[in-house]
């Protein structure tokens, strides 16, 4: 479990798209969330994952937001990261073809999810959308929705044949899939969330997608941190805390919302200029329980750094 991998340790930082009441970026308050990240000592950001809105974006949003944040974070030191997400394996090549001509090297890829792709088809996608730009680097984000969660034995067949696929992104707390994926494809950057990352962190070298830099900055890096000293005990006390955030803020939430809204709200509490909107046909909180999630927020957790 201790091969070298093709990216470095790192902690990824995603960012959100805040939007108006008339669904246009909010340009002053996007350029202070990328600041404030950046001030908070991120090198490693991304944009357009699902809780960044990846999937909801047209073709002119895409490239305003991608500009501006290009212009933001293609900058020496920085190694900024750009979310594809589309039915269409075409869109995902015309759309890396353009990021790479503003800069950006490095792009979180996620499969066709209009039907499960069986193994021969996912090997046409890796080697057909890592192939086409050898100069650039794949992260592959291993998610539920495609109907097809990759295994470590999978990824190793994938690394063999494709060299620019250097990490993925798992969101499991499974700690048996969090097992298999360090054991047969350590050669991958594996990225977790906090539910898998203290195990993860155990097992080998891993990094961390973080969700609550923006509640938590400094436990964030601690925790970040503590997987890198293999601190069981800083590991497991910060992973207790944050498995119970969730709960205590969004508890009175009685119906499944798409993974922005959550996220979105979490910069919302800190800075309330940041709209926890979401792009229609999704909903997102209502003023109503975002302000019970205030509240929440307020007793629980305004002081924690």
């Amino acid at each position: 479990m201790n091969t070298p991998t093709r990216y470095p340790r790192s902690n990824l930082a995603a960012c959100m798209l805040p939007w108006t009441k008339d669904f246009k970026l909010d340009v002053p308050v996007f350029e202070q969330h990328v600041g404030e990240a950046l001030d908070g000592g991120y090198k490693n950001l991304y944009l357009m994952g699902t809780a960044g809105e990846g999937y909801a974006l047209t073709d002119s949003q895409f490239k305003e937001v991608v500009t501006l944040f290009a212009r933001l974070t293609v900058k020496p030191g920085l190694d900024p990261q750009i979310g594809i997400i589309s039915l269409s394996m075409g869109q995902i090549i015309e759309r890396i073809a353009w990021c790479r001509e503003q800069g950006i090297r490095m792009f979180q890829i996620s499969l066709p999810s209009w039907g499960m792709l069986d193994s021969q088809e996912i090997m046409v996608f890796f080697k057909s959308v890592c192939g086409a730009f050898p100069d650039c680097r794949f992260l592959h984000y291993n998610l539920p929705r495609t109907k097809h969660i990759i295994n470590g034995a999978e990824y190793r067949r994938i690394m063999d044949e494709v060299p620019n696929l250097v990490a993925t992104k798992n969101s499991t707390s499974d700690y048996a899939r969090v097992a298999d994926l360090m054991k047969h494809s350590g050669g991958l950057q594996h990225f977790f969330l906090e539910g898998g990352f203290a195990f993860g962190s155990l097992l080998g070298e891993c990094s961390l997608l973080c969700s609550y830099d923006a509640l938590f900055p400094k436990m964030t890096w601690d925790f970040f941190e503590a997987g890198g000293k293999k601190d069981k005990d800083a590991l497991f006390r910060i992973h207790i805390f944050l498995n119970e955030v969730g709960k205590v803020l969004f508890g009175h939430c009685k119906r499944s919302m798409i993974d922005g809204s959550y996220d979105k709200t979490f910069l919302w509490l800190r800075n309330p200029q940041f709209s926890n909107r979401m792009l229609p046909p999704y909903l997102g909180l209502t003023e109503e329980e975002s302000a019970i999630c205030r509240r929440q927020f307020e007793k629980h957790y305004a002081q924690v750094a």
